[in-house]
């Protein structure tokens, strides 16, 4: 399985977090981990880690679609204005429960997705990510 340096996981319910975070920390997955409930949140993250360090944007995101304040498809509206601040780019993963066929179709719309993933994240989905 690969390990990667860093990852930030945008994601508001607490179950959700706590499985996702168990699930990295247990494989290995990546050193660092850091979440944030809200898009909105995760903009002001990136912002701040921009300021210190242009090479530390995280190597994936796990982006939930729906949440309160700024939700997924906002958050990813809103990124393309951060990702000039950092010299690399993350692999984002949106990472939801939806069964709608449109949000698959929307997620595939941004060239920075790479993937959307079903809930829960789990060990087969890590391994399956380079």
């Amino acid at each position: 399985m690969a390990s990667f340096k860093s990852i930030l996981l945008i994601e508001d319910d607490p179950i959700t977090i706590m499985v996702c975070e168990r699930i990295i920390r247990m494989t290995g997955f990546a050193e660092q981990l850091t979440s944030v409930t809200n898009g909105q949140e995760a903009i002001d993250y990136l912002q701040e880690l921009a300021k210190t360090d242009r090479n530390a944007m995280p190597d994936i995101i796990f982006l939930d679609i729906n949440m309160p304040v700024m939700d997924g498809w906002e958050f990813l509206e809103q990124f393309h204005h951060i990702q000039p601040l950092f010299t690399t780019q993350p692999a984002v993963y949106v990472l939801s429960s939806t069964v709608d066929p449109e949000d698959y179709t929307r997620a595939e719309s941004y060239g920075i997705v790479r993937r959307f993933v079903s809930k829960p994240l789990t060990r087969e989905v890590l391994e399956s990510i380079q």
